[in-house]
């Protein structure tokens, strides 16, 4: 059977990272590399063939010029008609943010993000071509409320599946055992990470559900002490990384015929992270039988507060917590209660004014 196609669009450190870790495996048969600048996306290209080809992978790596501003580029997507599409821009990625407005909620910010995914959306929607689309820019709020405005991402990556390691590995050292063998069943909203992966003694998380096995053994009580445990972790560029490998797992699944159980969020109108089967058949939600949908949609709503977010609503609009609020008022002085695709490109301009 010949493999499928990728399209990663966006050339930022999440993207080129991504690029790199696909570019060292056999998944794809043609990997297109999207920018607006064709240089770039050469330079980028040409970088990891050679880097792939040193570990012993030739992947067919083509650059391609794509402007998702451009009128033209949805012709130039129907003629590349990749089977996956990877997207993950930002006007301003999280890591470029200064100190000064290190102390506003995370939601603060999302009009950088939704922006740009909007254009992406748009893009994609207009040249019909049925690509499985991965958006990775803040999925577990991003992708749904896409969806909920229409067209969407399938799913995103990261997120929920960047802790799971630690618990695994942690788990493995109290109870004698490979990590591998460490079942993790997780729901979980993007603040969820940031209060497990750090160096400190975290009491309190965002809500979230956990399971955690070892073959018949239920070892969950072990698992929730370890999520707790300091763990001294790098919020910097090599933090994209991470996210690549996250990834590298998902669309290991996605193209495969057998079914995998991994962990995505950001899948289709939902918030949050969830355990899935995932093949190239597609994403499919694996709750276990003790846990609700009911149940896991709450857990992951109720987490939107620790962003900074109040509620999404059922059209996509987002409302900002009184905090967020408040941060935004003093950032912008103006007063900002929600953000929405009618008003995103007018948030997005007020915060690239001050930043």
């Amino acid at each position: 059977m010949v493999k499928p196609t990728l399209l990663i669009i966006a050339l930022g450190e999440l993207g080129t990272a991504l690029l790199e870790a696909v570019a060292r495996t056999d998944l794809f048969e043609v990997i297109h590399v999207g920018s607006r600048s064709l240089s770039k996306a050469q330079e980028r290209a040409n970088n990891a063939i050679i880097g792939a080809g040193i570990e012993g992978f030739f992947p067919n790596i083509k650059a391609i010029k794509l402007d998702i501003n451009a009128k033209e580029s949805a012709k130039t997507l129907r003629e590349i008609n990749p089977d996956y599409i990877f997207s993950a821009p930002s006007l301003m990625p999280w890591w470029k943010l200064t100190d000064s407005v290190s102390d506003l909620p995370f939601a603060s910010f999302t009009a950088l993000h939704l922006s740009l995914m909007v254009k992406c959306r748009d893009l994609i929607e207009r040249a019909n071509i049925g690509a499985f689309w991965i958006g990775a820019s803040y999925p577990d709020v991003i992708n749904a409320v896409l969806n909920r405005d229409g067209f969407g991402p399938d799913c995103g990556i990261g997120n929920i599946q960047e802790p799971i390691p630690k618990i695994q590995c942690r788990v493995a050292t109290r109870v004698d055992c490979q990590p591998k063998d460490v079942l993790i069943r997780m729901v979980s909203q993007h603040a969820f990470e940031y209060y497990v992966l750090n160096n400190a003694q975290s009491d309190t998380l965002p809500p979230y559900l956990l399971k955690a096995s070892v073959g018949e053994h239920d070892v969950t009580d072990i698992a929730e002490d370890i999520l707790r445990d300091s763990f001294p972790f790098p919020y910097d560029l090599h933090f994209n990384r991470v996210t690549a490998s996250a990834g590298l797992n998902a669309l290991s699944a996605l193209t495969s015929k057998s079914s995998s159980s991994i962990h995505l969020p950001g899948i289709g109108k939902r918030i949050g992270g969830y355990p899935v089967k995932a093949s190239r058949s597609g994403v499919k939600i694996d709750l276990p039988p003790v846990w609700s949908m009911q149940q896991a949609v709450a857990v992951n709503e109720a987490s939107l507060a620790w962003d900074g977010i109040e509620s999404v609503e059922a059209d996509g609009t987002i409302t900002f917590t009184d905090e967020t609020q408040s941060g935004l008022f003093n950032l912008l002085g103006k007063q900002i209660e929600t953000l929405s695709i009618s008003n995103v490109s007018e948030q997005a301009k007020l915060l690239l004014s001050v930043l």
